[in-house]
């Protein structure tokens, strides 16, 4: 073997190495919130590109537990645990779709609701919106 045939051979191997190793590095991070029903449907779109796992939050207004919760959200631990999320906020009283979606795709009921989705797309499972923050992100050392 030449070496100059060595060399182009190692080249290639790095190259090859480097396409396998690549994808891994950019996994999802982000602390952008989808919003709404269109929001959602964007969400959906990137998770099937992406196959990032998705938080949905359903809130209102008015809700006082909506309001603390969103305060939790901003807790830099809540924060750092969550950000490989695809993530989601939605307000049934902002529209018929957003209603629908919270009815009758998550079937949900009461406020604030919290649904992880698996990038695999498998039925989302609810889970707790309740504080503080230590207690809210061990529910994702699952």
């Amino acid at each position: 073997m030449t070496r100059g045939f060595r060399r182009i051979a190692v080249g290639w191997i790095g190259f090859a190495a480097a396409l396998i190793v690549a994808p891994a590095a950019r996994a999802y991070l982000s602390s952008t919130w989808y919003e709404d029903a269109s929001g959602y449907e964007e969400a959906l779109r990137q998770q099937k590109v992406l196959h990032a796992p998705m938080l949905v939050y359903f809130r209102t207004d008015w809700c006082p537990h909506c309001r603390a919760f969103d305060r939790l959200l901003e807790d830099p631990k809540v924060c750092s645990q969550i950000g490989p999320y695809i993530k989601v906020r939605l307000n049934p009283e902002h529209g018929k779709t957003e209603k629908e979606i919270f009815e009758e795709r998550f079937g949900a009921m009461g406020f604030p609701a919290l649904f992880f989705q698996d990038s695999d797309m498998a039925s989302p499972s609810r889970i707790s919106a309740k504080g503080p923050a230590d207690k809210f992100v061990s529910q994702f050392a699952r």
